[in-house]
């Protein structure tokens, strides 16, 4: 029996799946017909959910800066910056095993409009206290905690709704572009921050929340977008005999099952929990190491999320054929180098470069392992499987921020960041060494 028959045999589709497929949003556009690179953009529906998507992340990652900014100078503390990270995610980490389930089950597209309609809210309430100068860490603590509840029920719901949107040969396609929209963000985002709080000059409260109003105003745009497509979503049936229980359990037992599907959640576990905390600690880098002012930090972030991009535009021009596993080791690899690089270097420029490599690597490496997850599993359970990548993804990040958040002060930011990359060198070794750990087995196919 093939992994594809298990994976039917195991979770029944209600109607079949070939039909659905090539009935995605309508008939292709002729536009960009050819173009490997952009051929998503052929289906209306997912071309208006990029576009609100990349406005509204722009706002997100403006406010990322400023909140980052706001925390350190609050509390100049290494220590805050990572116990914000972990407020962040912990909802992640405790619920998303839950909210997979809704979104297997529940209208995505209506749960993902109240989650934004409650971020804009959010970002909002971060503006005002900083208008009136009554915010607080214990404010921010409080108002990161929401979001971050409201993040752990969008976040399944968000991942799974890409292959709703397209057919499943341009999939590798639509996520890649979906990465690189969000890096597109990445990269626009921290450098309109950087020019907000520069117009505002010495009044840099003033500009603080200037940006988080422009974030608030920025979820419209993908709540509009949310409004007008109609994606054809595969809702999960109850099946005979089976609990609520075991419905949440389907992700968890199914990556048990199959190695493959697991070892890659165990890759986005490694590269979040010992790759990441560069970016938790970039703010304190920024100061402590190469003197910088926010502006300066923005840019710094601007440039990690410009080689991202690059990475993002690299992957969606693969075919859809392509290995994705090799892009997967040498891009862990890669990103534990950078982190090491970035650690030991005092020169600015230098760390420019560092950070442009990073983000490329990082890119290519998380699109490859999404896209290998969404292919692998059958659709009326992807929600629940890409629970556990969001859980490996993002819901184990505030452990690793707390973490070397923590080891930040006792030892320098820098040292943190050069204890982090040796480890993921040597998992990232590990798969280089034994490239079967992330391919089908025998026993998976059976």
């Amino acid at each position: 029996m093939t992994e594809t028959e298990e994976q039917q045999k195991q979770c029944p589709l209600p109607h079949d799946t070939a039909t659905y497929e090539a009935d995605v949003s309508g008939p292709p556009r002729r536009l960009l017909r050819g173009i490997r690179t952009f051929e998503s953009f052929r289906y209306r529906d997912y071309s208006y959910f990029f576009v609100g998507a990349v406005l509204s992340n722009t706002g997100t990652w403006m406010q990322q800066v400023a909140l980052g900014w706001l925390v350190y100078a609050l509390t100049r503390s290494s220590s805050s910056l990572g116990a914000v990270q972990f407020l962040a995610g912990i909802p992640v980490f405790v619920l998303t095993i839950f909210t997979g389930t809704l979104a297997d089950h529940l209208d995505r597209r209506k749960l993902l409009i109240g989650a934004q309609a409650l971020l804009m809210l959010q970002a909002f309430a971060f503006g005002a206290l900083n208008q009136s100068s009554t915010i607080t860490m214990t404010w921010i603590y409080g108002l990161t905690l929401a979001g971050g509840i409201v993040s752990a029920f969008m976040f399944p719901a968000w991942q799974a709704m890409v292959p709703d949107l397209v057919p499943r040969s341009s999939l590798l396609n639509a996520i890649a572009l979906s990465s690189a929209q969000f890096n597109a963000a990445r990269l626009v985002g921290p450098m309109l921050a950087a020019v907000v709080l520069a117009a505002f000059g010495a009044r840099e409260s003033l500009g603080l929340t200037a940006v988080f109003y422009v974030n608030a105003v920025s979820f419209l745009f993908v709540i509009w977008a949310l409004a007008v497509i109609r994606p054809r979503q595969e809702r999960a049936e109850r099946r005979a005999g089976e609990t609520s229980w075991h419905r949440i359990m389907a992700g968890l037992t199914y990556a048990r099952q199959h190695r493959r599907v697991r070892m890659h959640l165990v890759s986005a576990l490694m590269l979040t929990i010992f790759g990441m905390p560069f970016a938790t600690l970039l703010p304190a880098v920024a100061a402590e190491v190469f003197g910088l002012s926010s502006t300066g930090y923005s840019a710094l972030m601007g440039t990690n999320g410009a080689g991202a991009l690059v990475g993002a535009l690299a992957v969606a021009s693969l075919p859809p054929d392509f290995r994705r596993e090799s892009v997967i080791r040498y891009g862990l690899l890669v990103m534990a180098v950078g982190a090491l690089a970035l650690s030991l270097t005092r020169t600015l420029w230098i760390a420019l470069g560092v950070l442009l490599v990073m983000g490329a690597a990082f890119l290519a490496c998380v699109s490859s392992i999404n896209t290998n997850l969404q292919t692998a599993v059958p659709p009326a359970i992807r929600g629940r499987v890409m629970s556990l990548f969001v859980l490996s993804f993002m819901g184990v990040m505030p452990f690793g921020a707390l973490a070397f958040g923590w080891l930040g002060d006792l030892i320098t930011p820098s040292r943190a960041i050069l204890t982090g990359s040796v480890v993921l060198i040597a998992y990232a070794l590990l798969l280089v060494a034994r490239p079967g750990m992330l391919e089908d087995t025998s026993a998976d196919a059976a």
